[in-house]
């Protein structure tokens, strides 16, 4: 016959087991931490906690805009959602060579935030530029020049409606960099909605969802968003 031992000794094991588990959970992520040397050579830190990561943002020169425009807060600011596949098959094989595939796209609740800075041409400064902030440890890898399909899609906005409106983007990363969320489709499909909303909507709906498509096939879900 098993002998059930004395509630109070199952308590104080009970409790002994959660302070160990606290215990090496507040180590592995204490920002105290030693930094991380990876192999690109980059140094990495424990993610601050929450708090901490927006007190930061308030004294951290690299999570304030660009200089030429001060500390004036932002004049749009945007979520742009992850995406997960609920679904994929492969179909057929196609005369190219590729292969059709069939798919589910839902959008999910973990969001980059964009701000967006307008201002007149000026012919010193480029039309459009942008900076990185990151949660974790990625900014550093994510370009801000013409290959960033954020750049990519204020440029082409700019060539398919003649805009001459100059445009600032700070993207924040919460949404893992290179991690199949479809982080930058969403980035891109954001900017081209802030572009044409600070633009005074040029382009019809329809006109967008073209143009997004010219950017990408993620792209132009993303300006929708939902389940497609």
């Amino acid at each position: 016959m098993l002998m059930r031992p004395p509630l109070l000794q199952m308590l104080l094991l009970c409790c002994a087991s959660f302070a160990l588990g606290f215990s090496l959970a507040n180590a592995a992520f204490s920002p105290s931490r030693s930094p991380i040397n990876l192999n690109h050579g980059l140094k990495a830190r424990a993610c601050l906690p929450r708090k901490d990561r927006l007190a930061q943002m308030v004294t951290d020169d690299k999570f304030l805009p660009s200089k030429q425009f001060g500390l004036q807060p932002p004049d749009l600011t945007l979520l742009a959602p992850a995406k997960i596949n609920l679904f994929l098959r492969i179909l057929g094989r196609r005369e190219d060579g590729f292969h059709e595939l069939a798919s589910l796209f839902q959008t999910v609740s973990l969001f980059d935030t964009l701000d967006f800075w307008s201002s007149p041409a000026d012919d010193s400064q480029p039309l459009y530029s942008m900076e990185v902030t990151d949660s974790s440890l990625c900014a550093d890898l994510i370009p801000t020049d013409e290959s960033n399909l954020v750049m990519k899609a204020l440029h082409a906005f700019s060539e398919r409606t003649s805009s001459k409106q100059r445009l600032h983007c700070r993207l924040h990363k919460e949404i893992p960099a290179e991690g199949g969320l479809g982080g930058g489709s969403s980035d891109a499909a954001t900017a081209l909605h802030a572009a044409n909303r600070l633009a005074g909507f040029p382009l019809s709906e329809d006109e967008l969802i073209k143009l997004a498509a010219d950017l990408g096939s993620d792209v132009g879900f993303f300006l929708s968003g939902g389940t497609a």
